[in-house]
C-alpha cells in the first residue's frame, strides 16, 4: 500500500511537472502576449514573455489591468477601457454567484478594446505609436471565481495597411475630382483655382501669425481669415473638390463661431490650427495629385483640346511611371521627396519612381541631417545613376528607374539610412579618370588605388562629371556635402556599387541621447 501511494504521488508530480514545462514553452513561444486577470482585476504571476516585450515592463503581479495600459493611451481611452473592465467583471462575478441568470453572459459584451493605440517610450526617450488588440475569454476554476485569460496582438501593420488603404481611396476620389474638374472647367480656369488658393492660403497663415493683444486687434483677424476662406471655399464647391471644400467649411466655421463671442483673446485661436494644418493637408494632396492628371487632350479633329497650365504640365511627364509604391502622406518628408524626384527627372527627360520607409521613424536630432541627405542622395541618382529610358529599355531594364530610401533603429538604439538606384553604377575607372581631369589626384595616385577605394572619389569636393544641369547644386559639391552631414551627425557612410545595376548608400548614425531624442516643437497661432 505504501508503495502504491508513492508511486501515485510519483506520477503526479510527473503530471505536474510536464503541465507546468508545457505551460512554459507556451508562455515563452507565444507571438501574443498572453496574461489571466484574476476577478480582482489583478494580473496573475505567469505571463508570456511577448507580454513584457509589448509592454515594455519586467513584472505584472498583482499589477491591474488600468495599471498596465494607463501609462501608454490617452485619458479617453482609460476610461473607456475602466468601464468596459467594470462591466466584464461585474458580468463574471453574476455568473459566478448564479445571482443573476438574466445576466448578459460576458462574450455577448461589446468589446471596445479591439484597437487600443498606445504610445510606448523608447530607453533613448524618444517614444513611437503602436495599435494593440485585446480579446479576454473567461475562465472557469471550480471552487474559484472566474478569471479571464487576456491576448494582446500587436495589430499596428495591420491598421497601417489600412489606413494607407484609406489614404490611397482618398486620393483616388481627389484625383477623380481633379480629372473631372479639369474636363468640365478647363485646365486653364482649374490651374488660375490652384495659384489663387495658393496666394490665399499665404494670406490667412500671414492673418493668423500678426501680432495681437487687443480685442478689436483680434476680430481684424478673424473677418480678414474669414473672407479668405470663404473665397477658398466657395472656389472649391464650383468646382466640386469635396475634400477640399469640406476643409474650408470647418476653418469658416470655427471662425464664425469666434465672432459670435464677446470677448476675444490670443489662446481663442489656438483650436484654429488643428483646422487650418487639415485644410493645409487638404491643399497639399490637391496640389500634389494634379500632377498625375497629366495633359488632357482630345483627337485633333476638330474637337477642342483641353491642355493642362505648364506647371501642371511638366510636373505630369512622369505620370507613366508605374505607381505600385505607397503613395506618401501629403506635407510629409515621403511626399517632398517624392516630389523632388519627380521634378528633377522631368528636368532629366527621364521617369523615376521613388520608395520610402521608415522616414516616421527619425528622431528629431536627425530630421535635418536624413533630409539634407536624402536630398542629395536622390538628386545624385537621378542625375547621374538613373539612365534614360531609351538606354534602359536596350539594357533590358524597365523603361523607369527606381529609387528606395529607407530608415531604421538598430536593436543597440543606433539608426541606418539606405538608399539605392537600379541605375548604371559606377565605373571605377571613369572615376579615376574624372577625378585625375578634376586636379584630385595624380594618374600614379589613382592607378594605385582599388576599385571600392577608387569610387569613394565621388565624395571629394570638387567631383562632378557633368558641365552643366539645370537646378544643381554648385558643381561637385552634392556627394560632399552628404559626407559632411553624416560627419557632423557623428555618423558613417558607407559605398557599394555594381556596374551596370545598382548604387548602394549606407548611412550609419550613433544612439541619441534622451533629451536630444525629445520633441520640443510646439506651434502656435496667434
Amino acid at each position: 500500500m505504501f508503495i502504491s501511494v508513492k508511486r501515485h504521488e510519483r506520477e503526479k508530480q510527473e503530471l505536474v511537472s510536464g503541465s507546468n514545462r508545457l505551460t512554459d514553452a507556451i508562455l515563452k513561444g507565444s507571438p501574443q502576449g498572453l496574461f489571466l486577470l484574476d476577478a480582482k482585476d489583478k494580473i496573475l504571476p505567469q505571463v508570456s514573455q511577448s507580454l513584457t516585450t509589448l509592454f515594455r515592463r519586467q513584472d505584472f503581479t498583482n499589477v491591474s489591468f488600468e495599471k498596465m495600459i494607463g501609462p501608454l493611451v490617452t485619458a479617453k481611452t482609460l476610461a473607456v477601457a475602466r468601464a468596459f473592465l467594470t462591466r466584464l467583471l461585474d458580468a463574471g462575478a453574476a455568473h459566478a454567484a448564479a445571482a443573476d441568470a438574466a445576466a448578459p453572459d460576458a462574450a455577448e459584451l461589446p468589446n471596445p478594446l479591439q484597437d487600443v493605440e498606445v504610445r510606448l517610450v523608447n530607453s533613448d526617450g524618444t517614444s513611437e505609436s503602436a495599435h494593440y488588440s485585446f480579446e479576454f475569454n473567461a475562465v472557469d476554476f471550480a471552487g474559484e471565481p472566474r478569471a479571464w485569460l487576456v491576448r494582446v496582438t500587436d495589430i499596428t501593420a495591420r491598421v497601417q495597411q489600412h489606413r494607407e488603404l484609406e489614404d490611397l481611396r482618398a486620393q483616388m476620389q481627389v484625383q477623380g475630382e481633379i480629372l473631372r474638374s479639369v474636363l468640365s472647367a478647363g485646365a486653364a480656369r482649374f490651374g488660375a483655382f490652384l495659384r489663387r488658393t495658393d496666394a490665399a492660403m499665404k494670406t490667412i497663415n500671414g492673418v493668423l501669425k500678426k501680432p495681437a493683444r487687443e480685442t478689436d486687434a483680434f476680430r481684424n483677424k478673424i473677418e480678414e481669415t474669414v473672407g479668405e476662406v470663404d473665397r477658398v471655399r466657395r472656389d472649391a464647391a464650383a468646382l466640386k473638390l469635396t475634400g477640399f471644400e469640406a476643409a474650408a467649411r470647418l476653418l469658416e466655421d470655427s471662425l464664425q463661431e469666434l465672432r459670435t463671442r464677446g470677448r476675444v483673446s490670443g489662446s481663442d485661436f489656438l483650436p484654429l490650427a488643428v483646422k487650418l494644418d487639415q485644410l493645409y493637408g487638404q491643399f497639399s494632396l490637391l496640389r500634389s495629385l494634379s500632377a498625375q492628371a497629366g495633359p488632357i487632350g482630345m483627337t485633333e479633329n476638330g474637337t477642342q483640346i483641353i491642355e493642362a497650365p505648364k506647371f501642371l504640365a511638366e510636373m505630369a511627364q512622369t505620370s507613366a511611371a508605374p505607381k505600385a509604391h505607397r503613395m506618401a502622406q501629403a506635407g510629409s518628408l515621403d511626399s517632398t521627396l517624392t516630389a523632388l524626384t519627380e521634378l528633377v527627372a522631368s528636368e532629366h527627360k527621364k521617369t523615376v519612381m521613388l520608395e520610402c520607409a521608415g522616414l516616421q521613424l527619425v528622431p528629431q536630432r536627425y530630421q535635418a541631417t536624413i533630409k539634407n541627405v536624402a536630398i542629395q542622395l536622390i538628386r545624385n541618382a537621378v542625375m547621374h545613376g538613373i539612365e534614360t529610358p531609351a538606354t534602359r529599355s536596350r539594357a533590358g531594364k524597365a523603361a523607369h528607374g527606381s529609387l528606395r530610401l529607407e530608415f531604421k533603429a538598430n536593436p543597440d538604439q543606433s539608426f541606418e539610412l539606405h538608399f539605392q538606384d537600379d541605375g548604371a553604377g559606377l565605373d571605377p575607372e571613369q572615376v579615376r579618370a574624372t577625378a585625375v581631369s578634376r586636379g584630385l589626384l595624380t594618374d600614379e595616385a589613382a592607378a594605385r588605388l582599388r576599385d571600392r577605394q577608387a569610387i569613394k572619389l565621388i565624395f571629394k569636393s570638387g567631383y562632378t562629371t557633368l558641365v552643366s544641369a539645370p537646378g544643381e547644386a554648385p558643381h561637385g559639391s552634392g556627394m560632399s556635402l552628404v559626407r559632411r552631414y553624416v560627419h557632423e551627425a557623428g555618423g558613417k557612410i558607407a559605398l557599394a556599387s555594381l556596374l551596370g545595376h545598382e548604387t548602394r548608400f549606407k548611412v550609419s548614425l550613433p544612439a541619441t541621447a534622451g533629451a536630444d531624442a525629445k520633441e520640443s516643437a510646439s506651434a502656435q497661432v496667434a
